[in-house]
Protein backbone atom coordinates (compact mmCIF):
# COMPACT_ATOMS: atom_id res chain seq x y z
CA UNK A 1 0.00 0.00 0.00
CA UNK A 2 2.40 2.53 1.03
CA UNK A 3 6.46 2.93 0.51
CA UNK A 4 9.11 5.01 2.01
CA UNK A 5 11.99 7.15 0.23
CA UNK A 6 14.24 9.35 1.72
CA UNK A 7 13.49 13.17 0.22
CA UNK A 8 11.51 16.77 1.07
CA UNK A 9 8.32 17.44 -0.63
CA UNK A 10 8.56 20.76 -2.61
CA UNK A 11 7.11 24.32 -1.36
CA UNK A 12 3.57 23.65 -3.20
CA UNK A 13 3.06 19.44 -1.66
CA UNK A 14 4.47 20.33 2.30
CA UNK A 15 1.63 22.96 2.01
CA UNK A 16 -1.00 20.67 0.90
CA UNK A 17 0.45 17.93 2.75
CA UNK A 18 -0.11 19.99 6.03
CA UNK A 19 -3.85 20.81 5.50
CA UNK A 20 -4.87 17.52 4.13
CA UNK A 21 -3.65 16.37 7.74
CA UNK A 22 -5.34 18.63 9.62
CA UNK A 23 -2.14 20.36 10.90
CA UNK A 24 -1.61 23.88 11.43
CA UNK A 25 -1.03 26.23 8.14
CA UNK A 26 2.57 27.26 7.59
CA UNK A 27 3.80 30.36 5.62
CA UNK A 28 5.08 29.83 1.72
CA UNK A 29 7.98 32.14 2.98
CA UNK A 30 8.80 30.15 6.02
CA UNK A 31 8.36 26.60 3.96
CA UNK A 32 10.39 27.77 1.33
CA UNK A 33 13.38 29.10 3.94
CA UNK A 34 13.06 25.76 5.67
CA UNK A 35 12.72 22.75 3.40
CA UNK A 36 15.89 21.71 2.64
CA UNK A 37 17.42 22.62 5.31
CA UNK A 38 16.96 19.28 7.63
CA UNK A 39 19.37 16.75 8.34
CA UNK A 40 17.21 13.72 7.29
CA UNK A 41 13.43 13.27 5.70
CA UNK A 42 10.88 11.20 4.36
CA UNK A 43 8.12 10.46 2.22
CA UNK A 44 5.51 8.10 2.25
CA UNK A 45 4.26 7.42 -1.20
CA UNK A 46 0.75 5.13 -2.39
CA UNK A 47 2.25 2.60 -4.32
CA UNK A 48 0.10 2.27 -6.72
CA UNK A 49 0.01 6.20 -7.67
CA UNK A 50 3.17 7.31 -6.13
CA UNK A 51 1.16 10.02 -4.67
CA UNK A 52 2.33 11.70 -1.41
CA UNK A 53 0.25 11.17 1.25
CA UNK A 54 2.59 11.30 4.47
CA UNK A 55 6.02 12.86 5.49
CA UNK A 56 8.52 13.54 8.87
CA UNK A 57 11.47 15.27 8.77
CA UNK A 58 14.54 15.42 11.74
CA UNK A 59 15.90 18.73 12.06
CA UNK A 60 18.71 19.95 14.81
CA UNK A 61 22.33 21.08 14.91
CA UNK A 62 23.49 17.04 14.00
CA UNK A 63 25.09 16.69 16.83
CA UNK A 64 23.54 17.51 20.48
CA UNK A 65 19.92 17.98 20.09
CA UNK A 66 17.15 16.75 17.08
CA UNK A 67 13.85 17.96 16.75
CA UNK A 68 11.57 14.90 14.97
CA UNK A 69 8.84 17.36 13.13
CA UNK A 70 6.47 17.58 10.32
CA UNK A 71 5.49 13.73 10.94
CA UNK A 72 2.02 13.32 9.07
CA UNK A 73 -0.03 11.28 7.52
CA UNK A 74 -3.23 13.24 5.41
CA UNK A 75 -6.37 12.23 7.14
CA UNK A 76 -7.49 9.31 4.29
CA UNK A 77 -4.24 7.94 4.69
CA UNK A 78 -4.17 7.52 8.12
CA UNK A 79 -4.75 4.58 10.23
CA UNK A 80 -3.24 2.03 8.29
CA UNK A 81 0.76 1.79 9.29
CA UNK A 82 1.97 5.08 7.40
CA UNK A 83 2.90 6.64 10.34
CA UNK A 84 4.75 3.42 11.60
CA UNK A 85 6.55 3.58 8.90
CA UNK A 86 7.58 7.05 8.75
CA UNK A 87 8.62 6.78 12.19
CA UNK A 88 10.42 3.93 11.94
CA UNK A 89 12.48 5.51 9.24
CA UNK A 90 13.14 8.71 11.40
CA UNK A 91 14.18 6.30 14.03
CA UNK A 92 16.59 4.24 12.11
CA UNK A 93 18.32 7.13 10.95
CA UNK A 94 18.39 9.02 14.87
CA UNK A 95 19.35 5.93 16.10
CA UNK A 96 22.61 5.42 13.43
CA UNK A 97 23.73 9.29 13.72
CA UNK A 98 22.50 10.75 16.94
CA UNK A 99 26.07 10.54 19.41
CA UNK A 100 25.19 9.16 22.79
CA UNK A 101 23.71 11.64 25.53
CA UNK A 102 21.94 13.23 22.08
CA UNK A 103 18.58 15.05 23.09
CA UNK A 104 15.85 14.00 20.48
CA UNK A 105 12.09 15.66 20.70
CA UNK A 106 8.53 15.91 19.44
CA UNK A 107 5.71 17.77 20.08
CA UNK A 108 3.29 14.99 20.06
CA UNK A 109 -0.02 16.22 18.70
CA UNK A 110 -1.67 12.39 19.36
CA UNK A 111 -1.70 10.09 22.31
CA UNK A 112 -0.49 6.92 22.19
CA UNK A 113 1.58 6.61 19.28
CA UNK A 114 5.53 7.99 20.02
CA UNK A 115 5.29 5.73 23.23
CA UNK A 116 6.59 2.93 21.41
CA UNK A 117 9.61 4.57 20.54
CA UNK A 118 10.66 5.10 24.16
CA UNK A 119 9.33 8.80 24.01
CA UNK A 120 7.47 10.22 27.16
CA UNK A 121 6.04 13.33 28.54
CA UNK A 122 9.13 15.80 29.90
CA UNK A 123 6.92 16.90 32.44
CA UNK A 124 7.63 17.06 35.50
CA UNK A 125 11.39 17.22 34.67
CA UNK A 126 10.92 19.90 31.88
CA UNK A 127 7.55 21.53 30.71
CA UNK A 128 7.61 22.13 26.26
CA UNK A 129 6.69 25.42 25.45
CA UNK A 130 5.89 27.85 22.30
CA UNK A 131 6.19 30.92 20.67
CA UNK A 132 4.18 31.41 17.62
CA UNK A 133 4.80 34.25 15.32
Amino acid sequence: MFRIEEGTPDVETFLSLRARAGMQPRSEEGASKGLGQELFSVLLRLEDSDDIVGMGRVIGDGGTFFVICDMLVIDESQGKGGGTMIMNALMEYLLREAPPQSYINLMADVDGFYERWGFEPSLPNSRGMVLKT
